[in-house]
């Protein structure tokens, strides 16, 4: 069944633009049509020659002195751009405001000016008519309108539209009218004459990949959908999540960088406020970009615990599923065996990472590892599945394995958390999750590349007993695809990395005292003179002789430069 037959729509019922303005998009289609047709053409319709003189002279163009005959302004405007601007005007008055009463006609044209905007934005950074771009911005929802003006007792659907993302609002909008914009949009880009290649893209822009575009056309279709997500940003509910999804889709469509794709959303309040002007559209004023951060950070803590604490109430809710199991049998011992022969094979002394796991039962869910690469950089991590028993043990099993696998050809860790968290969420457990900090060192130049996803600071000590702290700077692995994480870069020098887990900070060092960060960081700097392997057998000895009330795993990794004159 065709779109047309199923919405029932015929160009008859899709509003038009004045006749004078119909005339000059066809003509500006020909080529042999001259600047002075266009400017007669214009001039017919008093209304559109009035209003393309009021926008020519505002601040958006900026020009030196009034512009005061419509041949004039057509002769500074040329073909392209007064096509444009006359689009302009007529999708603005193409629906009476009064035309839908249960419409919010002021929110729609904030939600319309913020995807051309958003569209003159991208363009610039990627080299696109910026115009043209802010033009095809401005149509691209159009279509939502014509439908609630076709079925208007629909209308009162947009509220509700507007406030998904781009991808839930496509699917909605096909249950609620029968049709996608983008179907009906190329229905109307046919009745209004437009040129093929924007009529192209416009009914492409949810599906860039498809045969009728050019790579130009291409392009275009992306920034669209890219402005879509933009536009998510200030009017969706789920302001967070289409943050995070316009920044991984300006840099994989476009190749923009958070910082850029950033200031692009930054300057868009300013911009539709300025073009909201311009067009003589009167809307509210703009939340400024850092607002709507702001508020959606704000729901973030109040909807979603911070990292450490949903380690905390999870491992607590965790523990208390596992203290209702049955206890574990022979099976559970041959399975700590095979967990055991896991972690890395001891090194000799010259080697630059040590590393001791100490489990509170028969399995654990620490674990680390490391290995060289064949170039002499080597590998090293330290990560803590949530929760403990056969479960944490598995998806220890798993997070270590594809570490070990993926790290061989990956040598950027950042790269390397990313992927690892995306196969980790494939399959994850509902309520699970690890956290992980891992490294690359390379021994001939002393430089060490580390990340940490979700885990307790790393702790860097020099001799002289400075401390710095290498904090999270991503979420623990598994919990959602598509993760980012940053790389911090730096040297050893004289200094001791040492990464642990959660039951080292947390476990009891002495009958009712646990060390807690700062007390970890004072211990290892007073063992700092000791070879490794004795001041691991010191710290974990102490931690035994607690072993009454060892609730969690311990388990510590140290690196230093073994090199000689290091």
């Amino acid at each position: 069944m065709g779109y047309k037959e199923h919405f029932n729509v015929r160009p008859a019922d899709l509003p038009a633009p004045p006749q004078a303005a119909m005339q000059i998009l066809r003509a500006c289609a020909r080529k042999e049509v001259n600047n002075k047709q266009l400017a007669e053409l214009a001039a017919q319709d008093p209304v559109l020659s009035t209003e393309l003189l009021r926008i020519v002279n505002s601040a958006y163009f900026n020009m030196p002195s009034d512009i005061k005959s419509v041949n004039r302004a057509v002769s500074i405007l040329g073909q392209r751009a007064l096509r444009n601007l006359v689009l302009c005007i007529s999708v603005r008055d193409s629906v009476r405001h009064n035309a839908l009463p249960d419409f919010d006609i002021g929110g729609f044209w904030e939600d319309t000016l913020r995807h051309a905007v958003a569209a003159r934005l991208l363009a610039e950074q990627t080299g696109l008519d910026a115009d043209e771009c802010f033009t095809a911005g401005l149509l691209q929802d159009f279509s939502l309108l014509v439908m609630c003006f076709i079925q208007p007792a629909k209308a009162k659907s947009w509220e509700d539209l507007r406030k998904l993302d781009p991808e839930q609002r496509y699917q909605r909008e096909q249950q609620v009218f029968g049709i996608t914009h983008d179907n009906l949009l190329q229905l109307l880009c046919q009745t209004w004459s437009l040129p093929e290649e924007l009529s192209n893209v416009l009914g492409s822009h949810h599906n860039c990949n498809t045969e009728q575009l050019n790579d130009k056309g291409t392009s275009m279709c992306q920034v669209l959908y890219l402005g879509d997500w933009m536009t998510a940003v200030f009017t969706a509910r789920a302001t967070g999540e289409c943050l995070r999804r316009y920044q991984f889709l300006a840099d994989r469509l476009i190749g923009l960088k958070q910082e850029q794709a950033d200031a692009c959303l930054a300057a868009m309040p300013e911009q539709v406020e300025r073009s909201a002007e311009t067009l003589g559209l009167n809307i509210s004023q703009q939340p400024e970009f850092e607002d709507i951060l702001t508020q959606a950070n704000k729901r973030l803590a109040e909807e979603n615990m911070s990292y450490q604490e949903l380690t905390w109430k999870l491992e607590s809710a965790l523990a208390e599923q596992d203290r209702l199991s049955a206890a574990l049998d022979q099976e559970l011992q041959i399975a700590r065996e095979i967990q055991t022969g896991l972690l890395p094979a001891q090194q000799d002394p010259s080697f630059p990472v040590s590393g001791y796991n100490q489990s509170a039962h028969e399995l654990s869910g620490d674990f680390y590892d490391y290995f060289k690469l064949p170039d002499g950089r080597i590998y090293f991590n330290l990560g803590d599945v949530s929760g403990k028993g056969i479960t944490a043990a598995l998806m220890m099993a798993k997070t270590s394995s594809l570490f070990r696998c993926l790290g061989k050809n990956e040598t950027n860790p950042a790269r390397l958390l990313a992927t690892i968290s995306s196969e980790l969420a494939e399959t994850m457990v509902r309520g699970m999750f690890v956290t992980l900090t891992c490294g690359l060192y390379d021994p001939a130049n002393d430089q060490l590349k580390l990340v940490n996803a979700g885990h307790p600071p790393a702790l860097l000590i020099a001799d002289q007993g400075e401390v710095k702290q290498l904090g999270a700077s991503g979420p623990p692995l598994g919990i959602m695809p598509d993760c980012q994480y940053e790389i911090e870069t730096l040297a050893l020098n004289d200094a001791r990395l040492y990464l642990f887990s959660d039951g080292l900070i947390e476990g009891e060092y002495a009958p009712g005292k646990v060390l807690g960060v700062s007390g970890l960081a004072k211990l290892l700097h007073k063992l700092h003179d000791r070879e490794a392997d004795e001041l691991i057998n010191i710290l974990f000895s102490q931690f035994m002789t607690q072993s009454d009330t060892l609730k969690d795993d311990i388990t510590l990794v140290m690196l230093e430069n073994r090199t000689p004159n290091a």
